[in-house]
């Protein structure tokens, strides 16, 4: 393989690993993210110099061979595993009536704890908690809202529409 094949190589594969630094280190302000993104092409610049620069003929091409793709695939990764930092809100319900029991246990959050529930039951209340039930007064169809919040403050929201009847089905 050439040496500016391996170069460019390189450069991809530690896009995506600066990428997934940052996502683990959870610098989610893009700023931060970017700026380490820089930090990091230019560490490899000067690792790649020591071992390539005999080996090429023009030595600045290792400065600039596989920018784009390094700055592509570490915005593509930072985006796709950024993503995964924020939770997932999930639940479902048992109608009995007119009360109904929601259950948000399924709710997860793949690099930390949920910390938060908080319920909108759309006929002016609310609630709190991953299993929560909720008595309506009247008969129709509701949207009720799900929003959690896990350990870094990060939300995630999810809505559905519930009907809701009496025991004449009415």
């Amino acid at each position: 393989m050439k040496p500016l094949s391996v170069v460019y190589s390189i450069r991809v594969c530690l896009g995506i690993v600066a990428a997934a630094m940052c996502v683990l280190l959870r610098l989610d302000d893009l700023l931060t993210g970017v700026s380490l993104g820089i930090f990091f092409y230019l560490l490899t610049y000067y690792f790649l110099k020591h071992f390539f620069v005999a080996k090429v003929e023009k030595p600045s091409k290792i400065m600039t061979m596989g920018i784009g793709a390094y700055f592509l695939t570490f915005a593509v990764a930072f985006g796709l595993l950024f993503t995964l930092m924020i939770p997932t809100a999930v639940f479902t319900y048992v109608v009995a009536d007119q009360t109904v029991t929601f259950d948000a246990t399924g709710s997860y959050d793949l690099f930390g704890g949920i910390e938060s529930f908080a319920w909108d039951f759309d006929d002016e209340t609310t609630g709190t908690g991953n299993v929560a039930t909720h008595t309506y007064t009247e008969t129709g169809t509701y949207t009720v809202t799900l929003n959690v919040t896990d350990n870094d403050g990060h939300t995630s929201t999810s809505q559905k529409l519930v009907t809701v009847t009496d025991s004449t089905g009415t």
